[in-house]
């Protein structure tokens, strides 16, 4: 989406996709605002530099957004959860000609407001699967270089603990878990 230093990046949904995000974001040296119920994820974001995590069932959880941001709103938001009231939240707390992305897979169907959403508020909307293979190159940049690529692994296991490892990822007590072959 563009992001740089000095950006402010929202993230929703601080699973594995969502902390590698934070990564992502804090390597282009961006302020990085979070949105997470699960306390082992929000404790994993901290670790992983997040400037402040907000609940999603508070009342209060935009206008604090807002505040964190002096009223403006984020410069950028990523949805990375699939959840509905999720998307609406980036749509909302992303500023006046701000971006929002979204990567979380969700079926349930957004409301856009096409008039206050789109065209007063200028919002450029991103999708995406999978990242385009010509970006592999910066992706890999980040997974050598940002110091905080390392604090995404949290468990390592050998492969014949596989049903273990998805039991693991089930729980949302984990970030990327990785399985050696040769154990």
């Amino acid at each position: 989406m563009g992001v740089v230093e000095g950006d402010t990046v929202l993230i929703t949904g601080l699973g594995p996709v969502g902390l590698g995000a934070i990564v992502n974001a804090r390597y282009r040296g961006a302020r990085v605002l979070a949105v997470e119920s699960i306390p082992w994820r929000i404790e994993k974001a901290k670790e992983l530099e997040v400037e402040a995590v907000f609940d999603p069932k508070d009342p209060d959880a935009l206008a604090k957004v807002r505040e964190a941001t002096g009223g403006r709103g984020v410069d950028f938001a990523l949805d990375c959860s699939g959840n509905v009231h999720a998307e609406r939240f980036c749509i909302d707390a992303v500023r006046p000609k701000g971006k929002a992305g979204f990567i979380g897979e969700c079926n349930d169907e957004l409301k856009i407001k096409i008039s206050p959403d789109m065209i007063r508020k200028g919002l450029t909307l991103y999708g995406a699967w999978h990242y385009n293979l010509n970006d592999f190159p910066k992706v890999m940049d980040v997974i050598r270089n940002s110091p905080l690529a390392a604090r995404l692994i949290s468990h390592r296991l050998p492969m014949s603990r596989i049903q273990e490892a998805f039991e693991i990822s089930a729980s949302h007590q984990s970030a990327k878990i990785i399985l050696d072959p040769q154990a």
